[in-house]
C-alpha cells in the first residue's frame, strides 16, 4: 500500500501560527497537510473556529484527519453564540436539550473546554463538518476496539499506528504530559508541555490534560449508554496515561476533567 505524507512548509506554519501568547492557541482552523494513499488524496477540512487538523494515514487505504489540540473554551463559546439547534441529534442524544457546559458558558480563553457531555461533543464536531473520533472505516468505534489501531482513529493517532504505547514514546514519563504525577492539578493550554507531542508530529495532549470523548458507546446499567473517554487527564495516575487506557461515563455525564477533539474523513 502506498502511503506518503506530504507536509509543506506552509502546512507546518499553520501549527506554529496557532501559537498565541506563550503556550496559547488562537481559535482558528485549517488544513495542515494532504495524505495520499490507496484511497487517493485527503485534504483536511478548513473549519475556522475549530482546532487546526493534521492528516494521517489510516488502514486499508483510508486516510483521515484529527484535531491537533483539544477544543478550547473560546472555540466552544463562539459556537454557543451561534445558538446551535438541539433538534435533529442522533437517537441516543435525543434527550440532550442544551449544549451549554454543566458549569455554564465557558470563558473565552484557550484552555480546553470541559464539563461537556458526549452529545455536546458530537454536536460541536458535526457543526463544522467533522465528527467525534470513531472507527477507522467510519461510524462509531467498537466499544472494545479501543486498543486496535486498525479500528480506532483516536488510538491509531495516539500510538502512531500502533507503534508506541504513549504518544511521545515507549516508556512512561511522569513529566511529559499533564497527569497527576506532573502535579499541575488543572488543565493547561496547548503546547505548554512540548514533551507531550505525538503520536504524530503536530498533535499535542493526547495523554493527560483532559479526558477526550470517543464515539464508542455500549448499553450500561438501566439501558443508559456508557461512552468511552480517552487519554487521561490532569488528575490521572500513570495507569490511565497510556494510549490504551480504558474509561467510560454515562452519555449525559459532564465533568471538569473531560473535553474532546474531533476527526474528519475515514469514511
Amino acid at each position: 500500500m502506498l502511503r506518503r505524507l506530504i507536509r509543506a512548509a506552509a502546512a507546518l506554519g499553520l501549527v506554529a501560527a496557532a501559537l498565541g501568547c506563550e503556550g496559547g492557541t488562537q481559535a482558528s482552523g485549517g488544513a495542515t497537510g494532504t495524505f495520499v494513499d490507496d484511497a487517493g488524496a485527503l485534504t483536511c477540512p478548513d473549519a475556522p473556529g475549530t482546532p487546526p487538523m493534521i492528516a494521517l494515514g489510516g488502514w486499508d487505504g483510508r486516510a483521515y484527519c484529527i484535531d491537533t489540540i483539544e477544543v478550547t473554551n473560546a472555540q466552544y463559546a463562539a459556537w454557543l453564540e451561534m445558538s446551535p439547534d438541539t433538534s435533529g441529534q442522533r437517537p441516543d442524544c435525543a434527550e440532550n436539550m442544551t449544549f451549554v457546559p454543566s458549569s455554564g458558558a465557558p470563558p473565552k480563553n484557550d484552555y480546553p473546554v470541559v464539563n461537556v457531555d458526549f452529545c455536546d461533543a458530537v454536536a460541536f464536531c458535526a457543526a463544522f463538518g467533522k465528527h467525534l473520533c470513531g472507527r477507522m472505516t467510519g461510524g462509531p468505534t467498537p466499544y472494545f476496539g479501543h486498543d486496535d489501531p486498525a479500528q480506532s482513529q483516536w488510538y491509531s493517532a495516539c500510538t502512531h499506528g500502533g507503534e508506541t504505547p504513549f504518544p511521545y514514546g515507549s516508556t512512561y514519563d511522569p513529566n511529559a504530559c499533564n497527569g497527576a504525577d506532573a502535579k499541575y492539578g488543572a488543565p493547561l493550554v496547548a503546547f505548554v508541555l512540548p514533551g507531550c507531542g505525538g503520536g504524530s508530529e503536530g498533535i499535542v495532549d493526547m495523554s493527560g490534560n483532559v479526558w477526550e470523548w470517543e464515539d464508542a458507546c455500549m448499553q450500561g446499567d438501566g439501558g443508559v449508554p456508557e461512552c468511552r473517554r480517552r487519554g487521561g487527564s490532569f488528575s490521572s495516575s500513570a495507569k490511565y496515561m497510556g494510549c490504551d487506557a480504558r474509561s467510560s461515563r454515562p452519555i449525559h455525564v459532564a465533568e471538569d476533567n473531560t473535553g474532546f477533539r474531533c476527526c474528519a474523513g475515514g469514511t
